[in-house]
């Protein structure tokens, strides 16, 4: 098979089945009811890679951002915990149904919910509105460290978009793939998804007529040169968007990217010469042999 169809298969494989998206959306309902007791005139935004349609099958939780009301930004004139915030959220979503809800855990971003019957899990994040920038809202949201940072989902939304567009709509489906190179690995690869989206949209790795090979090629070839830098935020908000939660994830993340790096441009090599089993075999090391099957039903 050769390799660029084999990785436009990957592609499509690993996109989320609407089916399971709509049913975790539609059981939201019951969370929106929940938390709106809690915190009456609260509204929920979805965000995250399902937002920008790079999520993928299984991995990728559905993200909603609970917009809580002001008040709970001070109470008594003092500014409330994050612990408090996600105490709340928590203590009004354990009484959800136990005939839908398997399994409810909390961090310190937000929380969890695992419900029965579906392949993802629903990630409910507080935060309060704090203005616009650009016409979208902008969002004071918890980040790494238990604080409050601000961001604009929805602007980060539109400048992907917009270089999806660009790319041909390459980017979409590289993201995708980029997601599989980081959860074949046991652990997953701490990298995040926001990163990998803004990296893809403020550089020229979809730029000009490339195959997804390509693409994933000059990609890892960026982290490894840039020794996974923390971008700038494109919305201009946060001061940086790291590529990874700790120092040994870090670590960890850039050793894989060489290795990554070193085997995309042999694929591609090999490839070049017309050896096309011979750069699939270099692509399917990169994804821990998750290509395999796409060879197999040739």
């Amino acid at each position: 098979m050769h390799p660029n169809f084999a990785l436009h298969r990957l592609a499509d494989d690993v996109r989320p089945d609407e089916k399971d998206i709509h049913l975790v959306r539609d059981r939201f309902g019951i969370v929106h009811r929940a938390l709106s007791r809690a915190f009456p005139g609260s509204r929920f935004v979805p965000i995250g890679s399902h937002s920008r349609s790079t999520g993928i099958a299984v991995h990728s939780h559905v993200d909603f951002l609970a917009v809580l009301p002001s008040a709970w930004r001070k109470g008594g004139g003092h500014p409330v915990s994050p612990a408090a915030v996600i105490d709340r959220m928590t203590e009004h979503m354990d009484y959800l149904p136990s005939a839908l809800a398997a399994d409810l855990r909390c961090d310190r971003c937000g929380v969890e919910v695992y419900f029965k019957g579906t392949n993802f899990a629903l990630d409910v994040i507080p935060g309060f509105m704090v203005g616009t920038a650009d016409q979208h809202p902008v969002y004071s949201i918890l980040g790494q460290g238990y604080r409050w940072i601000e961001t604009s989902p929805e602007r980060h939304n539109a400048l992907f978009s917009n270089s999806n567009a660009r790319s041909n709509a390459k980017l979409r489906a590289v993201s995708q793939l980029i997601k599989v190179w980081r959860y074949a690995h046991s652990p997953p690869l701490g990298i995040s998804g926001l990163y990998v989206d803004m990296l893809l949209a403020t550089s020229d790795v979809g730029t000009g007529v490339k195959s997804y090979g390509q693409c994933m090629k000059d990609f890892f070839s960026e982290l490894v040169r840039e020794r996974l830098t923390c971008l700038k935020d494109p919305a201009g908000l946060s001061d940086v968007i790291a590529p990874s939660p700790s120092k040994g994830a870090f670590e960890r993340l850039y050793d894989a990217a060489k290795i990554a790096a070193r085997h995309a441009q042999a694929a591609l090599d090999a490839q070049a010469r017309g050896t096309y089993s011979e750069a699939n075999c270099e692509w399917d090391a990169i994804f821990k042999h998750r290509l395999s099957w796409q060879l197999l039903v040739q």
